[in-house]
């Protein structure tokens, strides 16, 4: 097995989701297109968001930058790289104080984007600077 298949299945190998339309063919995301599957995707029970904590915080700290009724029309993927840059550099509790950039980095290698905690906006002027 490659090293990339390997790493996403650590990554994602069980995904905890709504049951929003994007995941409306869970056999789709679950296998490759070889067929062979790749991950294991799991609903929560209808309007229990708190089934699914850790993503409700990161979508807390999106909305500080694309609060809601925000179009995403105008967004570029630099607009969105440079969001989840900012998100993935703020410290969290569950992390003991650490970012999810460097977690991630130290135990996947994975190359993101740090951003400087002393740097890092979350506020909808994040992106109209720019």
């Amino acid at each position: 097995m490659s090293t990339k298949k390997v790493l996403h299945r650590r990554l994602f190998g069980t995904i905890l989701t709504d049951r929003g339309v994007e995941f409306g063919k869970p056999q789709d995301l679950e296998t490759g297109i070889n067929g062979i599957e790749r991950t294991s995707l799991y609903f929560c029970d209808l309007m229990r968001s708190c089934q699914k904590g850790g993503v409700e915080n990161v979508h807390t700290l999106l909305r500080m930058v694309l609060p809601k009724g925000t179009s995403f029309e105008f967004l570029t993927q630099w607009d969105v790289n440079l969001i989840v840059n900012h998100i993935n550099s703020t410290p969290r509790k569950s992390l003991n104080g650490s970012t999810p950039y460097g977690v991630s980095a130290e135990e996947y290698g994975l190359q993101l984007r740090r951003i400087d905690p002393d740097e890092v906006k979350l506020s909808p002027k994040l992106i109209r600077n720019n």
